[in-house]
C-alpha cells in the first residue's frame, strides 16, 4: 500500500512539473511578441521590461523540463 502512494505522488509531481513547463513557455512567448509591439510604439522601457521577462520564463521553461526528465 504504500508503494502506491508513492507512484501517485511521483505522477503528480510530474504533471505539475509538466504544465509548470507549458505555461512557463507561453507567457515567455507572449512576453516576447508584447516587447516586439512595445518596440514599434516607441515604449523602450516596456520593451526592455517585456524582454527579460520572456527570457526569464523560458529559461524557467528550460530549468522545469530538466527537472521533469530527472523525475523519469
Amino acid at each position: 500500500m504504500k508503494k502506491n502512494t508513492i507512484t501517485k505522488g511521483n505522477t503528480m509531481k510530474k504533471k505539475l512539473i509538466e504544465f509548470t513547463t507549458i505555461v512557463c513557455a507561453i507567457i515567455g512567448t507572449l512576453a516576447l511578441v508584447g516587447s516586439a509591439g512595445a518596440v514599434e510604439t516607441d515604449q523602450w522601457i516596456g520593451a526592455g521590461i517585456l524582454a527579460m521577462l520572456g527570457i526569464t520564463m523560458f529559461i524557467l521553461s528550460l530549468y522545469s523540463q530538466e527537472l521533469y526528465k530527472e523525475q523519469k
